[in-house]
């Protein structure tokens, strides 16, 4: 069965809002690194995610303390002064109907984890611990690109979008991330095309190459 044209639309709904919530890499149809992960209900059980987000989160250096001694030629004098950012994941599950709700979704491989569906067809009572839920309201549901420069960093006005129930933070390993950033950038084959055709472009130059 074909994904339906709502639910391929609140995935592009998803990625806009993910944008406003400072992700600066987002994709749809990632298959996530749930190695190690405990899976704790039985709705956790999917591996392609519909949409995630990464972006930076900033932790006091006491909640996030790196060790100096396993980095190469590197300290801090007073690590305590300073805020340190790092790559967090930002999942969404879309869900149009209460029985795409009931075949499970991801619940647990992101920071951030969220069910993104239709006003009131989810009871934030039903959605797993840790887990937000978004609404998107299709009557009340616009959106403007911001042009101003006080837009708190956010590229987006939307309208008819709420949070019902706030995410809660899971520490997950880095390298679960590092492995969506990994996936997301190998998609992007453009660059690579036009990095080669430039090259092969300037064999002919010999101020270039002389061969």
């Amino acid at each position: 069965m074909g994904e339906s044209p709502r639910h391929l639309y609140l995935k592009q709904v998803g990625k806009l809002w993910l944008y406003n919530q400072m992700c600066h890499t987002v994709d749809t149809e990632v298959k996530l690194n749930q190695l190690g992960l405990h899976r704790y209900l039985e709705l956790d059980n999917k591996k392609v995610i519909d949409v995630v987000g990464v972006g930076l989160k900033y932790f006091p250096w006491g909640k996030r303390k790196i060790q100096d001694e396993e980095y190469d030629d590197f300290k801090l004098s007073k690590p305590s002064q300073y805020e340190i950012g790092y790559n967090v994941l930002r999942g969404i599950e879309v869900k149009v109907s209460k029985s795409d709700f009931k075949n499970g979704f991801i619940c647990t491989s992101s920071n951030y984890n969220y069910v993104l569906a239709p006003t009131k067809l989810v009871s934030p009572s039903i959605v797993p611990k840790g887990v937000g839920l978004i609404e998107f309201n299709r009557y009340k549901f616009n959106v403007y690109e911001k042009e101003d420069e006080n837009s708190n960093g956010k590229p987006f006005k939307l309208e008819g979008i709420r949070v019902i129930k706030k995410a809660q933070y899971r520490h997950i390993p880095q390298f679960h991330i590092d492995h969506v950033i990994s996936m997301i950038a190998q998609r992007d084959q453009a660059s690579i095309a036009d990095s080669l055709k430039e090259v092969l472009l300037g064999m002919d130059n010999r101020e270039l190459v002389y061969a």
